[in-house]
């Protein structure tokens, strides 16, 4: 397949850098916009009507080429014809007019979401799935359904009713004043996992997501994160991960019958994109199924097609499904997938008021399909192939600035020596019209949109050359 060959859109200027960054236009909307506390982030107002594809054109006329797709947000770039096309069908403007309690009320719409779930994009093994607003979300809802069955199966073991509402008067107090359980969660050094309480107590990326916020004290295990190239680090790779399992085990021992879950990203996405091998997580399942653990796969930034499968995991040849799966971003609500030993049957666990919003899930649908019925896979696993060649050459030609090119798919990213270089490439190439963005403290995280030709990759890495060659001085 032509991947070229894909719905023609309305052009856009070539990308060009016109104003100052901001330009006018944009500051004076920033400035109308200081009542919002996120508004310190802002780095692009965007013109929504005029963006088009991997080009995000700004309010004073900037257009740039997307790697950045809002943290990895975006999948099919901007204005698709298949996205407009679901926000104008009936399901979305009703779904919006129409709000619902989606686990009492909700619409045949809703059915046709879940269906095709299960049929053709949940992943393998998985029986059941719980929706939510966001991945944050999803994942805080997956650390619930863990505990839920671990205590469970604590309560059977030791002779007391499955059903806490079963429990004695006493018993049930004691759940109200928040005497809780001694279970925990065993996550990795450098994840990130997300915003809530739950989540954040398995986050171990940046001091500043957490200084200040009350965490529980769950154990965090070593992640031996690759180095690159692969071939040329192999040994010392090998080490690192017979390490990282061996203090994983002695965790998992440390808390015998207290492991509620053991989860883990595919690829460590904050934290730096971090990776390790198959044979890694291989191990890491089995050592879960060993403490009686639920496996939990984090895929809320590595899910839907960016790694080249739907689900990055395809590619770790696990013997037997994850337990349970997170997701997000791209699928514009988060949630997870569980096994059947997973699903949490009981009236009144898990429920929240909207658990699935109808609007969300037209457009999830309509992206499924696309990423289908254009053979995007297939895309990011071709052009990923390519733009990765291409970073390692322009490691290859600037080593003091660029090293460990690395990726699956479209998850890539590169080194800079230090953080303010990383800062100061990042600030080039913007100027220069190329979007790219930040992760760990001294990585570029590249996120291209699924829909990003060789044509595009290669127009981003002159850029990225010329930046490096400036640097260089």
């Amino acid at each position: 397949m032509d991947f070229s060959d894909r719905p023609t859109l309305p052009s856009v200027p070539p990308r060009r850098v016109v104003t100052e960054l901001p330009g006018p236009k944009a500051r004076a909307w920033m400035a109308r916009g200081s009542f919002d506390m996120q508004s310190r982030y802002r780095a692009v107002v965007m013109d929504d009507t005029a963006s088009r594809g991997c080009s995000l054109v700004d309010v004073d006329g900037n257009v740039f080429l997307d790697l950045f797709a809002n943290f990895a947000l975006g999948a099919l770039g901007y204005n698709h014809p298949a996205l407009v096309e679901a926000a104008h069908g009936e399901a979305f403007i009703r779904a919006v007019a129409n709000p619902t309690s989606t686990p009492f009320v909700t619409t045949p719409g809703w059915f046709e979401f879940v269906e095709a779930l299960e049929q053709r994009y949940a992943p393998r093994g998985m029986a059941r799935v719980f929706c939510v607003d966001a991945g944050g979300e999803g994942v805080e809802s997956a650390l619930k359904a863990a505990f839920i069955r671990h205590g469970e199966r604590r309560r059977e073991a030791a002779g007391l009713p499955k059903n806490p509402l079963e429990l004695s008067e006493e018993q049930q107090k004691s759940i109200l004043d928040n005497a809780g359980t001694d279970a925990v969660v065993v996550s990795f050094a450098g994840a990130f996992h997300g915003r809530g309480l739950g989540p954040m107590s398995a986050t171990h990326s940046k001091v500043i997501h957490k200084a200040d916020l009350p965490a529980f004290p769950w154990p965090t295990a070593p992640f031996p994160a690759s180095r690159f190239p692969l071939a040329r680090h192999a040994a010392e790779n090998d080490r690192a991960e017979a390490e990282a399992l061996a203090a994983l085990e002695r965790i998992l021992d440390a808390h015998q019958g207290r492991v509620a879950a053991l989860i883990v990203e595919p690829v460590q996405s904050e934290g730096g994109d971090r990776h390790a091998s198959p044979v890694f997580f291989r191990r890491a399942q089995e050592l879960a199924g060993k403490a009686g653990a639920a496996f939990i796969l984090d895929e809320v930034q590595t899910g839907l097609g960016i790694s080249g499968t739907l689900w990055a995991h395809e590619q770790l040849e696990l013997p037997r499904p994850p337990d349970l799966v997170c997701f997000g971003k791209k699928m514009q609500m988060g949630g997870f997938f569980a096994t059947s030993a997973y699903d949490v049957a009981q009236f009144g666990r898990m429920y929240q008021t909207r658990n699935g919003d109808r609007a969300r899930a037209a457009v999830a649908l309509a992206t499924l399909r696309t990423i289908e019925s254009e053979d995007l896979l297939a895309n990011v696993r071709a052009t990923g192939r390519h733009f990765l060649a291409r970073l390692e050459e322009l490691c290859e030609r600037y080593p003091a600035l660029a090293s460990e090119p690395r990726g699956r798919g479209f998850l890539l990213a590169f080194d800079l020596p230090t953080t303010a270089a990383r800062d100061d490439f990042l600030g080039r190439a913007l100027r220069r019209g190329v979007f790219a963005s930040y992760t760990g403290t001294r990585s570029v995280r590249l996120r291209p949109h699924l829909i990003t030709t060789v044509a595009e990759v290669d127009e981003a890495v002159s850029v990225f050359d010329a930046v490096l060659r400036e640097m260089a001085g």
